[in-house]
């Protein structure tokens, strides 16, 4: 019927997170009041993932691929998915309790936008301590985990690029706008983002060039879609 709602694909990439992994699926369960899935990719994990994803009681399907990385993880996700909206999860984050109905709110009130995103909080560990806290700030950050995102946005744009094991979810949002995607913000905290010792982005010597790297690609795309000045006319200038 036409006045069903949508079916939420809620997609999370695990690698040996059996620490956090409860926590992010309980949140989601806490947190969906409508139809949705969850769909688990294991990429290659060592530790208690898989029984921890195969034992939840929420409609999960669990999925092990040979450990390729975040992006080639999430591109299985989004083949997998079902559902016509899709929210990402990392393993290690959580969602606070009423994340996917201030989202679907906006795009119900934005049908024009592909895409509502909101705010990202941090967890962290205080002094050393073993429990994690929120801290204070939010911010808009530059992260698909923090958006809730209609299907057929990534029939438009496209997978995320494997060729950036950091920084493909940056690259993947500015490909989206360079395409016309249009973007909904929401003034509100989506993603609880844990900080830990194992997290990515702790090598700067890998993450910092990574994103770079990012940003010089949208700059030639954007320069390429522009077009630049043949070779005589730079000449005759």
């Amino acid at each position: 019927m036409a006045n069903e709602p949508a079916l939420l694909s809620v997609l999370v990439p695990v690698w040996n997170g059996a620490a956090f992994l409860a926590e992010a699926l309980d949140s989601v369960r806490k947190d969906v009041t409508g139809p949705f899935e969850i769909v688990v990719v294991d990429d290659g994990s060592t530790d208690d993932t898989a029984a921890i994803a195969r034992g939840f009681d929420v409609p999960l399907r669990y999925d092990l691929q040979a450990h390729a990385g975040l992006a080639v993880a999430r591109n299985r996700l989004i083949e997998l998915a079902r559902g016509e909206l899709i929210a990402f999860l990392d393993a290690d984050d959580r969602w606070p309790r009423g994340r996917v109905s201030i989202l679907e709110r906006a795009l119900a009130e934005h049908p024009e936008c592909g895409l509502s995103q909101g705010r990202l909080q941090r967890l962290v560990r205080v002094d050393g301590a073993d429990e994690f806290t929120l801290v204070d700030e939010s911010w808009a950050a530059p992260s698909v985990c923090t958006a809730l995102i209609r299907r057929d946005v990534f029939e438009r744009v496209g997978g995320f690029d494997t060729a950036f094991p950091n920084g493909h979810d940056v690259d993947w949002l500015l490909r989206a706008r360079e395409l016309g995607v249009a973007f909904s913000g929401v003034d509100a905290v989506t993603l609880h983002y844990r900080r830990h010792e194992h997290n990515m982005t702790n090598d700067i010597a890998v993450d910092q060039p990574a994103l770079l790297r990012v940003l010089a690609r949208a700059v030639a795309r954007r320069r390429n879609a522009a077009g630049s000045p043949s070779r005589s006319a730079r000449n005759d200038a």
